[in-house]
This record gives C-alpha cells, structure tokens and sequence, in this order.
C-alpha cells in the first residue's frame, strides 16, 4: 500500500487533500486553515517528497516522521499533516472494507448528537433560527449573541444587548434545548466573568472562547473566575499544549479541531488526556463537509466525544464539494457504516473550483471601535 501521490486542491476558502495508492486505493482530508488555504497547498507540495514511496498504513511514522523533520511546527504545517493524516487513515478503512471508528476501537454511542451553529445579524433573527432549529429536531444550538455595532458600544451597553440577546433565545426556545454561547474571544477576563455570571441565569450549555486562546495562564485564569462550563483551544495544534489547557481543572471542555490538531492520530490522544480529567471533547468544526465526517467517526468511537459542531451543509458549496453531505436526523448526525470516513470529493467540481479569499467576508476588515481601535474577533 505504497502512497504514488498527494493532491491539495483548493475551493472558496477551504483546503482538501487526496493521497494516492499504488493500489489504486485513495483517501482524502481536510486542512483547517481558512485563513490562508493556498499556504496549505504549498506545504502539501514540498512534503510530497516525503510521502510518496512510504506505506500508507504508518499513519503514526509518517506524522512523526514529518513532524519531527521540520524545525517551525506551526499552525499551516499542522493544517497539512492533519489533512494528510485523515487521508491515511481512510486509505487503511477502504484497504480493510471498515469505516475508521471500527479501527479506532469500535463504537461507544449509535448517534452522534448535532450542536447546530446559528448565524445572523439581529437578535430577531437569531431567535427566528433558534426556534427552527428546535422545531427541526435540534437538541443543542450555538449563538453568537455580539451582534451589529456591539463593537462601537459603551461597556454597559454592549452587555445589556448581548445578555439580552441570549435571555431572548432561552424565552423563544424554552428549556428542552441547550444552548451554547460562543463568546468568539471579544472580552478581556474581567468582562469575560461579568458576562458569565449575568449569562448564568439560562444555564449556558458551556462558554466559548471568552479571550483570545493563545496563553494557557491568562485562559485558565478566566475559566476560574467564570461561571459555568469553559470552552477553550479550538486554534492548538498539539498533544503538548492540550495538555496544559487539560491540566487547568477550571476548563469544562477542548475544542480540537481535526483539520489543525493532528487528524485522527493526534486527536484520538487529545480526548484521552481530557478523559483522564473528566474534560469532555467538542470538536471545532464549521468548515466542509469532510472535516465533519472525520469528527463523526471520532465522535463515534470516542466515550469522553460530546456534541458535534454543525453547520448547514445542504446548500452551496458544501453540496459541491463532495460526493454527498452528512446525514442528519432529528438533530443527531447519523455515523455511517462505509468503508474509511464514508466520502469521497467531487474531483470534477474541485477541476473549476475558485479560491476565495476568507478576508472577503469581511471586506471591512477587523471590527473596529468606537476610537478607531482594532476589536479581535
């Protein structure tokens, strides 16, 4: 099972790859590098070397291996070696005519359970695409309740707006549904535990990603003073720095990505850390679809797996990309029983597919405050 080639295509802002058997059997991946898939191409390009010859089957070698041989171990490396491990991981499933979850040591749930990301503007849509999405058959959702100028607004103001959007949504959908707030790294700490302890009355699913993710003190600090579950590490690219986000004991849940943390290799180490310490797993995904068909197959092997990050995928160009979208069912993603990950990519499609710069969703650029300052989102 000699791999004969490794192709890296690029479509809107997403970075897929395909690794090629001499056995005629293929697999493919997803890289989690929006910002800059074409960066992905690249590196896929100069480890091609690397790969091609090596046996397939040495998923754990070949990380190591291209791992340890390059000096700058960051996050586009990873997005590439995930992507790549995924394929690899694919290519044994198809090779042995088993889905990845039986080799990972087999299922531990029947169903893997939906957290549907909402995606609007104003507080009457968000609480629109909520009661949907409960009428749908979605048992968790995800809000973004910093909506319009929250950015330009007074401190008293932007907390009332934000708390009050969230308040709407828990009256709109009742109290048979989780809600999770993505806080999208717009506080500093002292806010992040106002903003928790006024959210609290709702009883927040868990907290997301209240200040930026970078340093492990300042986000373990936070965690402590918050109330409520704690999200954290959807941009950490390894077992080592997991592993400190793991040890503080305030952090509720990981949010590794398998498209940036190391495809099925690493991440299937990620969740056992965090299942030594009672963490539970919600992966980062609202990418393509093969990042989430990766996740099901995680998910559905994984005791410690909570929910799955969803976004709609039956619309243009998630129903482009790929022979067909994941199924879901009254909320629930349904784990396939094909062999590998249970997809393949439209080659035809990805021939003519356009890059399109992430940047262009924001043609403003970064929100800006009220003084003309710079606001991380």
């Amino acid at each position: 099972m000699r791999i004969e080639g490794v192709e890296c295509y690029v479509a809107s802002h997403w970075a897929f790859v395909r690794v090629i058997t001499e056995a005629g059997i293929d697999g493919i991946g997803e890289a989690t590098y929006f910002p800059h898939p074409t960066a992905v191409r690249a590196v896929i390009d100069d480890l091609r070397g690397e790969l091609v010859g090596q046996d397939a089957f040495r998923s754990e070698f070949l990380f190591q291996r291209a791992f340890k041989h390059h000096c700058i171990r960051d996050a586009v490396l990873m997005a590439a070696l995930s992507a790549v491990d995924q394929a690899l991981w694919d290519i044994k499933g198809k090779a042995l005519g088993v889905p990845v979850w039986q080799l990972l040591g087999g299922r531990v749930r029947d169903k893997v359970r939906a957290i549907l990301l909402l995606e609007a503007g104003t507080e009457a849509a968000l609480v629109e695409q909520a009661v949907i999405a409960r009428d749908e058959g979605f048992t968790a959702i995800k809000i973004k309740p910093f909506l319009g100028d929250w950015h330009r607004q007074p401190m008293a103001r932007m907390m009332q707006s934000a708390i009050g959007a969230v308040e709407a949504v828990r009256e709109a959908v009742g109290w048979d549904i989780d809600i999770a707030i993505e806080m999208h790294r717009n506080l500093t700490p002292d806010l992040a535990a106002v903003f928790a302890a006024a959210a609290a009355r709702i009883s927040p699913y868990f907290l997301e990603d209240p200040i930026l993710p970078y340093s492990v003190a300042a986000n373990a600090s936070v965690a402590e003073r918050m109330a409520g579950p704690v999200a954290v590490a959807e941009r950490n690219t390894n077992i080592w720095e997991f592993r400190e986000f793991s040890d503080c004991h305030a952090v509720s849940i990981l949010r590794p990505d398998v498209g940036l943390a190391g495809g099925f290799t690493q991440m299937r180490k990620i969740a056992a850390i965090a299942e030594s310490r009672h963490q539970r797993i919600v992966p980062h995904n609202f990418t393509a679809p093969v990042s989430t068909a990766c996740h099901i197959q995680l998910a559905a092997c994984t005791p410690n797996w909570d929910v799955q990050g969803y976004v709609r995928e039956d619309r243009d160009p998630w129903n482009r990309v790929t022979s067909h979208i994941n199924r879901i069912e009254n909320g629930y993603l349904v784990i396939p029983d094909a062999p590998g990950i249970g997809m393949t990519l439209d080659l035809e499609y990805l021939a003519r597919a356009e890059y399109v710069p992430f940047g262009t969703k924001f043609p403003d650029g970064p929100v800006r405050a009220a003084d003309g300052g710079i606001k991380h989102q």
